[in-house]
């Protein structure tokens, strides 16, 4: 039943009372000796916020929105049980301090009842009344009238009219949550008459009001969801209220809602229609066609990390502290000790705070990494950077993240605390709006760091949090025991990722066998029976407790899944982890068995668009495994048997890469990084160079084609290990090593592995080794101005390729081929390379196959047919994109701004440049970067801007990344040095000594500058 005070600021008591009328009290209070029902009824109505969101409300002495309540000074209950007294004590809250005549007091108690002697019987109830009252609430006598004297604060009506009006002049937020949390029901429960109604409607009327401008203020806030369950419980009340269902319109399309929002507003229409004979008003008329011809959406202002499902209990106060602390300071660490919620906690603060930067959230997860070198790795893979030959990859990121408005939070760093804490030093001191918050077990020790420790949960949000899980885990358990649900709380340090392992139980034993269990594992750990506040509480000897509740097989399989990085499915499991003592069924049974005990996660496929469930572990459960499997004598073998399915997988993407399921097999190998990472580390450990090479291969591809540092640096270290070995596979990933350190503008490493690649290959007699080093000798000669010797180059690569019978590096080798022959005025040599082209990309099917053969012909024919160039290049970015080809995405992309900017208006084509000079220096690949500048130098010269192209100019003049140009791209910068000369006369010098000066980072701001683009994340 829906009676107005059934809505999101009432509470499961205040519901039951609201029903129950005083019965509820009156049932607890006649048990006035019984400790244990008042212990229990206490510990309920404290749970959480979500069971009692009126806890912190302020108490009232005479509460009338709702059933009537009198309080003491103390807080307790007056119980009234006369239904006479009640309505008298309503009737004259009615008009506080003011006289009431005894005609209406008698009318408002009695009704149509017919008394004998009514100012008798008034004068008999109000003495009664009066022996109930605290001294506080007075009830004054005065000439056939009373008064009730009270303090106005005291009373609630008073208070919520008071904060409601308020709240509507300045739009305070406090002022709307005190006033709603007053709310309990219909206000004047107790009077059934009808002048009674216009205060009971002017009420309702302010609290319907105070709600929409609560929904309004969510909303503004970014708090979308928020705002959906506040207006759908007034909606559902007042369903023909017009404001109300706009706003709860808009809030389902901020959260993304848009056809539920359409539903919403279609019901109004449809209830209107039929109970009034309206329409709804102009401004809901065009809110729905706005909806339905999606120009209204959700904001896109603020990425926001995705949060888990499951409720977050105990932590509101934290993450708001956390999110002022962050809004004063530049670096903020949460510490504590494992399983105590940090990462989650974090999560939350980054969704808080998301609004405030421009740029969003990066995310980067620290917990896989094993060495201090990797923290700056992983957050260039986050930010998609690739290093660069002038820098560090330290100073790249800085360098990058110095013109953004960014928070950075890295997770889990207590292993690596002197890598992040250099790390965070350069980029605060580098940049001006990059603020990074922390999670780890000890604080950093940098400068500048603000540390929050993150202590357990307090009793009642321990207890909340059970309740919760345990509910879930098992609705028909004996949950509501709370006072041992609070035991069980305490005994295990009010830690979240301990609450979450005992309520995994609950189904199996319930929470008396639960308590009665938690003794022996602690005793089986050696630390002896203590007292709850003497014994030593640890998250290991929870888990060491949840490990002794297992079978032997599932302990068993616990230890062995601790050899993955990251998630994996079933089969992988299986391949890694069963073997004679352990039959692949019973492993399958076992994983199965440890999900529904927690200690395993399942993420189903639709979460990571998979064909199978991934199962995987907590970063402290799979530490814990570890730790156990450290000991064994079996460990060695079993990292052999994680590494060679590693390997395998490779082998199985590095054969299917170019074909038509490559999409699918990038996903597949984005989603083993981890397991890659760690074989390679275990391949490289052991000495196993010829895996070790045939893993890096499979790594060096991804690296080149879709510029991934993270990849290209585990390729160096294989270098550093094998490079020097006599095998055609070194001499192999020498060349595919050679190609990102082009694009990065160092070509004499680029050139040097490529000759050892060269050297290597002859000496075993293996030319065709060297096939991807001849490729990428042809990319460096080209961008040395050489493009007749690039094309011998890249003629030589396709020979090569098809002897090994490599169609994939032989289509790449004529691709560029084609692309020299072009550049070097050759034209009818290098369309006779496109029919082969064509068939090779036909053949293997792959999108970037189909890409680079859809490019070669698009720039081929650029420059003299742009309308035939245009919708090629489109097709090659469309496949581009949908393999993750990054480069080839970007080279794309420039053709096809180039080919647009000189065919428009320059002024329509300078802002486009942003994104592309964007792409190129988030991945640190100068070579390409300073082409698409000479670009934009045209583009500006076309536009007029004569004094920013001669910056560039003098900037390009003094940059040892930028590759020399030729051909066309010559005359055009020679073209636009001459116009800037004519006009700026000897202003040209000055502006180019100026750009000189830049540097290649001030060079890419300059440009940023000058096409008026600012980063997008």
């Amino acid at each position: 039943m829906r009676d107005g005070g059934c809505d999101p600021f009432g509470d499961a008591l205040a519901g039951e009372a609201a029903e129950a009328g005083a019965e509820l009290v009156e049932d607890v209070q006649g048990f006035p000796g019984d400790a244990a029902r008042r212990s229990c009824l206490t510990a309920v109505a404290d749970l959480s916020p979500q069971l009692s969101p009126r806890d912190n409300a302020p108490v009232v002495a005479l509460g009338l929105l709702g059933p009537l309540e009198l309080r003491r000074p103390d807080g307790s209950l007056v119980r009234i049980g006369s239904g006479r007294q009640r309505r008298l004590l309503s009737a004259l809250a009615m008009h506080p301090n003011t006289a009431v005549d005894a005609d209406l007091l008698v009318e408002l108690v009695w009704g149509d009842e017919l008394l004998a002697d009514p100012a008798g019987a008034l004068q008999t109830t109000v003495a009664r009344l009066r022996r109930l009252l605290p001294p506080e609430v007075r009830i004054v006598t005065a000439d056939r009238s009373y008064r009730l004297v009270l303090d106005p604060g005291e009373l609630d009506v008073a208070r919520f009219s008071g904060a409601a009006e308020a709240a509507g002049r300045d739009g305070g937020g406090d002022e709307l949550a005190a006033a709603l949390a007053l709310w309990r029901g219909r206000p004047y429960l107790e009077l059934d008459n009808p002048s009674v109604a216009p205060e009971v409607t002017r009420l309702v009327e302010l609290r319907g009001s105070a709600i929409e401008q609560r929904g309004q203020a969510l909303l503004d806030s970014g708090r979308a969801g928020e705002a959906v369950v506040v207006l759908e419980w007034l909606v559902g009340d007042e369903p023909l209220r017009e404001r109300a269902v706009g706003l709860l319109a808009r809030a389902l399309v901020a959260a993304g809602r848009q056809s539920d929002a359409l539903a919403v507003l279609a019901r109004l229409r449809r209830a209107l229609a039929a109970q009034l004979g309206l329409d709804p008003s102009p401004e809901l008329r065009r809110l729905e066609q706005r909806v339905l011809r999606q120009e209204i959406g959700p904001p896109s202002r603020g990425l926001r990390p995705p949060l888990p499902v499951s409720s977050f209990i105990g932590r509101d106060g934290a993450v708001g502290r956390v999110a002022e602390l962050l809004g004063r300071c530049r670096v903020v660490t949460l510490i504590g000790p494992g399983g105590v919620g940090k990462s989650r906690l974090a999560a939350h603060v980054a969704h808080a705070v998301a609004d405030r930067y421009d740029e969003g959230i990066v995310f980067v997860e620290l917990a896989p990494l094993r060495e201090q070198a990797d923290v700056a790795s992983a957050v260039a893979a986050a930010l998609r950077l690739t290093d660069s030959v002038a820098e560090t990859l330290s100073e790249r990121i800085v360098a990058v993240l110095a013109v953004r408005r960014a928070l950075l939070v890295l997770d889990d760093c207590e292993h690596l605390a002197g890598g992040v804490a250099a790390l965070v030093e350069s980029i605060t001191t580098g940049t001006s709006g990059v603020d990074v918050l922390l999670t780890s077990r000890e604080a950093l020790r940098a400068d500048g760091e603000h540390v929050v420790a993150i202590r357990p949960l307090e009793s009642a949000a321990a207890v909340a949090l059970l309740v919760d899980r345990v509910r879930a885990a098992d609705p028909d358990s004996d949950s509501t025991d709370t006072a041992m649900l609070a035991e069980i709380a305490a005994r295990l340090d009010a830690l979240p990722l301990a609450l979450e392992l005992a309520a995994a139980r609950v189904p199996e034993v319930g929470v008396t066998g639960l308590l009665a269990t938690l003794d022996e594992p602690l005793d089986a750990l050696g630390r002896g029976r203590r007292t709850a506040a003497d014994r030593h509480h640890s998250l290991r000897a929870v888990m060491e407790w949840s490990a002794g509740l297992l079978t032997e097989t599932e302990r068993e399989l616990f230890d062995r899944l601790s050899v993955f990085g990251g998630t994996v499915d079933v089969e992988a499991v299986v391949s890694v982890c069963s073997g004679p003592d352990l039959p692949a069924a019973a492993t399958r049974r076992a994983l199965s068995d440890l999900v529904d005990r927690s200690l395993v996660t399942a993420q189903p496929p639709r979460r990571h668009g998979g064909d199978l469930p991934r199962y995987g572990m907590l970063e402290t459960l799979r530490a814990f495994g570890r730790s156990r499997l450290a000991v064994r004598p079996d460990a060695a073998a079993l990292r052999d048997r994680h590494a060679a399915w590693v390997l395998q997988v490779a082998d199985d993407v590095a054969r299917a890469r170019w074909g038509p399921a490559e999409p699918e097999l990038v996903a597949r190998f984005d989603a083993h990084l981890a397991e890659l990472r760690r074989a390679h580390g275990r391949l490289a450990q052991t000495g196993r160079i010829e895996e070790l090479l045939r893993l890096s291969l499979v790594l060096a591809e991804h690296a080149d084609q879709r510029q991934r540092v993270d990849l290209a640096r585990l390729v160096d270290e294989t270098l550093a290990v094998a490079g020097d070995s006599a095998h055609p596979l070194a001499a192999r990933l020498l060349g595919l090593a050679a190609h990102p350190a082009w694009q990065r503008g160092d070509l004499a490493t680029a050139q040097r592995r490529c000759e050892q690649a060269i050297t290597l290959a002859t000496s075993l007699d293996t030319p065709e080794a060297a096939r991807d080093a001849h490729s990428a000798m042809g990319n460096i000669e080209l961008f040395r101005g050489r493009p007749e010797v690039a094309a011998r180059h890249s003629r030589r690569a396709a020979e090569l390729a098809a002897a090994a019978g490599d169609r994939a590096a032989r289509l790449i080798a004529l691709v560029d081929l084609t692309l020299n022959q072009t550049y070097a005025g050759h034209d009818r040599a290098a369309v006779g390379h496109e029919p082969e082209i064509t068939a090779l990309a036909t053949e293997l099917g792959s999108p970037t196959a189909l890409g680079w053969a859809a490019y070669a012909a698009g720039e081929r024919c650029a420059e003299r047919s742009p309308e035939r160039a245009v919708p090629l290049l489109e097709q090659a970015l469309e496949h581009a994109e949908a393999a993750d080809a990054s480069f080839l995405a970007g080279v794309v992309r420039h053709t096809l701004l180039t080919t647009a900017a000189r065919a428009d208006d320059p002024a329509v084509a300078l802002p486009r440049f942003g994104p592309l000079v964007d792409h190129w220096h988030r991945s640190g690949a100068w070579t390409q970067l300073w082409i698409a500048l000479r670009s934009l130098i045209e583009t500006l010269s076309r536009d007029g801007r004569h004094t920013p192209a001669a910056r560039l100019l003098g900037a390009h003049d003094s940059s040892a990344c930028a590759a020399p140009p030729f051909g066309a791209d010559a005359e055009r910068l020679r073209a636009a040095a001459a116009a800037a000369r004519a006009v700026l006369g000897d202003g040209y010098d000055a502006a180019f000594a100026e750009g000189r000066q830049l540097g290649d980072e001030g060079a890419v701001g300059e440009a940023l500058r000058a096409c008026e683009w600012r980063y997008e994340p």
